[in-house]
């Protein structure tokens, strides 16, 4: 992807297909942000370009902690195959570190999926925090 094919609808979404897990999801800028009422920046753009482009990089971790807020939580064995990354929400301002929501649809609670903060610290990717799928925009 590309930061130039960052355009967001009237509803601050848009779509992305993502090759390496064979799917579309949505991409919504926050609407409590002020960048939501600002004109995105060629930088700002680029972070969110990159985090998609760098899937092969966080997808894992992100999955793995919801294996392991499943088997926490629901005191269940969930696998790979059970979850499914629906949308990823953009949660920063234009100045700000990198901060996303992903939310998840989980076979082991299709009512309310599953939500993971993911933070980006000097490259690294941090998971904040892991619940239900409101957690990804709250």
């Amino acid at each position: 992807m590309k930061a130039t094919e960052i355009i967001f609808d009237e509803n601050l979404e848009m779509y992305v297909s993502l090759k390496d897990l064979g799917n579309k999801v949505y991409i919504t800028l926050s609407d409590s942000l002020f960048a939501s009422e600002e004109e995105l920046t060629d930088e700002y753009k680029e972070k969110i370009a990159s985090f998609v482009n760098n899937l092969s990089e966080w997808y894992s971790l992100a999955c793995s902690s919801v294996i392991t807020w499943a088997k926490d939580t629901y005191k269940i064995e969930a696998c790979m195959q059970d979850i499914e990354l629906t949308h990823i929400f953009v949660l920063f301002e234009q100045n700000a570190e990198e901060l996303f929501g992903l939310e998840f649809r989980v076979e082991f609670d299709i009512e309310h999926g599953c939500g993971i903060k993911i933070r980006i610290n000097d490259g690294k990717y941090d998971i904040v925090e892991v619940g239900t799928g409101d957690v990804a925009f709250c």
